[in-house]
């Protein structure tokens, strides 16, 4: 079970820093956005488990369904690596 668990957690790893980046990308191409908002929005991803959830299903990014699915995979690795460290899987 470990070597599907770890596969898992590899992929959610390298997909979560390709959602970070395209969360961020989206912030700063959003017109409708005032700079303060982009500011806040930006800053937003040192906090990425919560603020990318939060902005695909209630900021208004009007993303499709695979997104907001997507914008869940950080947390996924987050969780995966908290695992491992406090020895959850073996």
């Amino acid at each position: 079970m470990l070597p599907l668990i770890w596969t898992l957690f590899a992929l959610c790893a390298v997909a979560g820093f390709i959602v970070i980046a395209a969360y961020w990308l989206d912030v700063q191409d959003r017109p409708d956005l005032t700079l303060r908002s982009r500011i806040a929005w930006s800053a937003g991803t040192f906090l990425f488990p919560l603020t990318i959830p939060a902005y695909a299903l209630v900021g208004g990014a009007g993303w499709p369904l695979a997104l907001r699915i997507g914008a869940f995979v950080p947390a996924a690795a987050i969780l995966l690596f908290l695992g491992f460290a406090f020895g959850i899987f073996r």
